[in-house]
């Protein structure tokens, strides 16, 4: 499906927070986010925009506020040739529209489906009323490269009439995206790569989110302590709804007197391999599942820079670690390369993943 998005008014574009609402939105409707443009209201050439860009393209959604609605309504019905009219929805749409909903319309033009959202700060916005498409899926690999990854799905995609693209979300985590062609199959297409990866696929795009879905279905209890992430686990975690359930808790410690006052963390420890250390981060690990009482505890301590490194722990070195309360574990050292924050989501992420691996069969297993 070919999709792109418009998003009117320079209200919105300086919008950050709101933005990120609105890709959120569309990226949980389609599975992932289309071309992105902008344009401003007073824009004289705003109908020709329109215009070209729904060329060769199956949808496009239109997001604005209050302060442009109205007018890209006008422009879509002088587009589509139509008049507008006030719903039962109390909403202003189109005579002829396909669909509309309270702040929300879709017409047809060209054999492009568009769709007029409101989308106001501070509101929750309107419904995407364009149909989700079928015919792609997102599945995760770990413990495997990406072109090692390539060559082993690309044969199998074959048959099932299915096209594949595939991105590296972290050295051992390949997120690979499924397209059906015309009579594919890509329920098919998954069904052998669980038979040919077994423990090694996440069938879901998130890895988080399905890691959230296991823990509440098996009411399984997690726990984290966290220094350079400064609570991202937490914050993760918390987009799931019913996360309430099974997630108790956080101890964000980014001073040494914290990991040892509330974590338990020794001077010893400290002195002699510094807060970032493995032996560190097992302490972290020991001292939140022991205050929490949680099945699994994760920690992470590394240098997010851009400053703070050395020869021997240069920036990027981030240790994560996974302790079940069995006491079974696992601690990695990472050399993670990027901005403060990029190398602060892939620890995120880093330490999520290692919970499956410590434990594949309560999260892969039937």
């Amino acid at each position: 499906m070919k999709h792109k998005m418009l998003i009117v008014g320079d209200d919105l574009r300086v919008n950050k927070e709101h933005l990120s609402y609105i890709y959120d939105s569309y990226e949980e409707h389609f599975g992932e986010i289309g071309d992105i443009n902008f344009v401003s209201k007073s824009d004289n050439e705003i109908l020709f925009i329109v215009e070209n860009l729904i060329k060769d393209q199956d949808s496009l959604c239109i997001f604005a506020s209050y302060e442009s609605y109205d007018f890209m309504a006008k422009i879509l019905a002088t587009l589509s040739s139509d008049v507008l009219e006030l719903t039962e929805q109390n909403t202003i749409a189109t005579k002829n529209a396909l669909d509309s909903s309270n702040g929300s319309f879709v017409i047809e033009l060209n054999n492009t489906k568009i769709n007029l959202i409101q989308a106001n700060p501070t509101e929750k916005m309107a419904e995407i009323l364009i149909k989700k498409p079928e015919n792609i899926s997102f599945f995760n690999l770990f413990d495997i490269d990406k072109e090692s990854a390539k060559i082993l799905l690309e044969p199998l995609a074959k048959p099932y009439k299915v096209q594949i693209y595939l991105s590296e979300i972290l050295p051992n985590l390949t997120i690979v995206k499924t397209k059906a062609e015309k009579f594919g199959s890509i329920d098919g297409f998954k069904q052998s790569v669980k038979n040919l990866f077994s423990q090694k696929m996440i069938d879901d795009k998130d890895i988080v989110k399905f890691i959230a879905k296991k823990l509440i279905e098996k009411d399984i209890k997690i726990s984290f302590a966290e220094s350079c992430t400064a609570g991202m686990c937490a914050c993760r975690l918390g987009d799931y709804d019913g996360v309430s359930q099974v997630f108790e808790g956080s101890i964000v410690s980014y001073a040494n007197r914290i990991k040892n006052s509330w974590l338990g963390v020794s001077d010893e420890v400290l002195d002699t391999y510094g807060a970032v250390s493995e032996e560190c981060v097992r302490a972290m690990l020991s001292g939140v599942i022991r205050s929490s009482e949680s099945d699994f505890s994760i920690a992470i301590s590394g240098i997010a820079g851009p400053n703070g490194g050395s020869d021997s722990k240069p920036v990027g070195t981030v240790f994560v670690g996974v302790l079940h309360k069995d006491g079974t574990s696992m601690v990695e050292r990472l050399l993670l390369k990027g901005d403060r924050n990029y190398i602060r989501e892939q620890s995120m992420l880093s330490a999520f993943l290692m919970v499956i691996k410590l434990k594949p069969d309560m999260f892969l297993g039937k």
